[in-house]
């Protein structure tokens, strides 16, 4: 089926493996709109609303695991649409396809800080609030606390609210459980701090995470809560896990290969002294249809 015709020409789709659009590169056949501005991304969505098409948003693909079986609901990439940032003294409104290193990069020139941790995250804003993004529960920093409020699409209207009207938590925001809202952009309130200060921080992040796997594919941290037992090296398929909270594809995995890792490590976690109830973080895409 193709969702094109139905679409009214708000915007033209093209068939494609999604496996080129993550950073496990896995996943199958989809049918993927990109929109070109907010404008048309609005259109676009109205449009699937009144035609009853299902769909899903796609930002950067940094932190999504795809059923190589591929999807029948539409894919909306909105990695172009909403790229624009403006800075008003300390206050800093961007559009959710702006990647989180591009928005560090950018407050830094303008003396501004604190989230200079997520330079060595290749997400974008949109998902960036939509995951919460941090750096873990041990240093209890994420991406919300800087918030002030989020523009998004509610399945009807724009509408922008404030960070209190929101839930957030360890990789956790209201918005994984409102598939109907669309985050557009979000406006931030950032702390005053040195451009050399913010970019030392930067330097010292990426020393850090220097020592981990990025040559092959992968989609960062497997579980929200890291996972203590040494699983490093357990392979499945072209699946493996190049430390203890990272699977890499060292090839042609599948999503199943994934899977089935996840799990083992789950009932490794419940059945040995000193394991973890391990809750997944990254977001998988499974056919409904």
């Amino acid at each position: 089926m193709t969702y094109e015709s139905l679409l009214d020409e708000k915007v033209e789709t093209k068939v494609d493996q999604l496996s080129n659009h993550t950073w496990l590169r896995i996943g199958g056949t989809a049918e993927i709109a990109t929109p070109k501005s907010k404008e048309e991304a609005i259109e676009l969505l109205s449009c699937c609303k009144e035609n009853n098409i299902p769909y899903r948003i796609l930002g950067a693909g940094s932190n999504l695991l795809v059923d190589t079986n591929g999807i029948t609901d539409l894919i909306i990439d909105m990695k172009k649409c909403c790229q624009s940032i403006e800075v008003d003294g300390t206050s800093v409104t961007a559009g959710a396809s702006v990647k989180l290193p591009q928005l560090a990069n950018y407050i830094i020139r303008h003396d501004l800080g604190g989230i200079e941790y997520l330079y060595s995250v290749p997400g974008t804003v949109g998902g960036g609030v939509f995951m919460n993004a941090g750096r873990g529960m041990g240093h209890n920093s994420t991406l919300s606390d800087y918030l002030v409020s989020v523009e998004f699409f509610n399945g009807k209207e724009i509408e922008t609210q404030p960070r209190e009207y929101f839930d957030f938590s360890n990789r956790y925001s209201s918005f994984q459980d409102h598939n109907d809202w669309v985050i557009l952009s979000a406006t931030f309130e950032f702390p005053e701090e040195n451009e050399e200060d913010s970019t030392q921080k930067i330097k010292d992040r990426m020393l850090k995470t220097k020592s981990r796997e990025r040559s092959l594919p992968n989609a960062g941290s497997v579980f929200k809560t890291g996972q203590p037992l040494p699983l490093k090296g357990l392979q499945i398929g072209d699946a493996k896990f190049s430390d203890n909270n990272r699977i890499i594809n060292t090839g042609d995995a599948t999503s199943k290969d994934v899977e089935r890792l996840m799990k083992i490590a789950k009932i490794a976690n419940k059945i040995i002294p000193g394991g973890r109830d391990l809750k997944t973080e990254y977001q998988i895409w499974k056919d409904d249809n």
